[in-house]
């Protein structure tokens, strides 16, 4: 997805301004002092209403130039996890040429969830491009519609907040949630967790058995398997990362199946293991690497659960990993036979 037009500048718009505390009681005074003065004909409260009145007519010039000559601009990142923290950057400048903008403090609409009080804009000095970050979340994958923020300034004597909208909705695309995968992996496919492995008799490096392919090291055929089967047989050491991993997900699969089928790619993308994705409507790979992961992970992002018919291989092109409706993983190891023909899921 294109982010790049998130980093346009935010237009602002009309301003909103509600007082304080302490501008009630500003409030509260311009109302009865005038009102005493006449009933009592005292001078001296009259020059008080009128000062204050200028304090006000002060307060409320500085307060709308100052949120009024800020621009600023925001970018999310790349890549948004589902209920997984992320950052977003601000950028504001300011066309005030004495002081700069003071006191900003800019919120985020919804459905994004972040601090209550928004992110902090201290000082915005006239020239300068002020960088701050602010952290938030999205509940659930797929693509959000962020609403517009609102930038906020009680500046210069607190006696109101002023406020103006900004910047236009925006679409985000948010991928499913990532979790730690490590101990759920058997150990032949570089996982932490226990699987049906064999272990190297000079050490414990786990390894898996296949065909000898021209190129593969001498050192690496196991003559014992060679012997038994008549052809030559490699022992494949599983840092190598070289097993292809089919993904098999079923047409009801909930979120948490969503989520761990994520979970493998992103665990299987940093390895630079060959991935096939395989579930209702789904049918790619293999590929690998950064941005193969990336395209599996938006179809997961926006893949809609449903009834549908799917043709599965009769034999896995390597170790295939089938999760169940509720994420429960059901690992097959290279070359055992699968369960063929047409599934139906619902």
């Amino acid at each position: 997805m294109d982010f790049s037009s998130l980093n346009k500048p935010i237009q602002l718009r009309r301003h909103r301004a509600r007082p304080s505390k302490y501008g009630w009681v500003v409030v509260f005074l311009l109302i009865w002092i005038p009102l005493t003065a006449l009933v009592t004909a005292n001078n001296f409260l009259l020059i008080v209403f009128i000062m204050m009145m200028g304090l006000v007519g002060v307060s409320h010039g500085l307060a709308r130039s100052n949120i009024s000559a800020v621009t600023l601009s925001r970018q999310f990142p790349d890549e948004i996890f589902a209920d997984t923290p992320f950052s977003v950057t601000y950028r504001a400048r300011t066309s005030r040429k004495l002081w700069g903008s003071m006191a900003l403090t800019f919120k985020e609409g919804p459905p994004l969830k972040g601090a209550a009080a928004g992110t902090l804009l201290s000082r915005v000095p006239p020239d300068e491009t002020v960088v701050s970050r602010g952290l938030f979340a999205l509940p659930t994958r797929g693509d959000h519609r962020v609403m517009e923020g609102k930038l906020q300034s009680s500046f210069p004597f607190g006696l109101a907040e002023y406020s103006r909208v900004c910047g236009d909705s925006q679409m985000v695309l948010v991928f499913p949630k990532i979790e730690s995968m490590d101990e759920q992996i058997p150990m032949y496919l570089g996982g932490s967790g226990r699987g049906v492995e064999k272990t190297d008799p000079f050490g414990t490096i786990p390894y898996l058995l296949r065909d000898y392919v021209p190129g593969d090291p001498y050192k690496h055929i196991d003559w014992k398997k060679t012997a038994q089967t008549g052809s030559l047989i490699t022992r494949v050491f599983s840092e190598e990362g070289a097993r292809e991993v089919t993904i098999r997900l079923p047409g009801n699969a909930s979120e948490r199946a969503i989520s761990r089928a994520a979970s493998l790619v992103v665990h299987f993308a940093t390895k630079d293991t060959p991935v096939w994705l395989q579930g209702p409507g789904i049918n790619l790979g293999p590929g690998r690497g950064k941005e193969f992961a990336r395209k599996l992970l938006t179809i997961l992002a926006r893949w809609q659960n449903g009834s549908h018919e799917i043709t599965e291989q009769d034999q896995a092109p390597g170790a295939v990993v089938e999760i169940d409706r509720l994420g429960a993983l059901s690992w097959e190891e290279r070359g055992q036979e699968l369960t063929g023909g047409i599934k139906r899921t619902g």
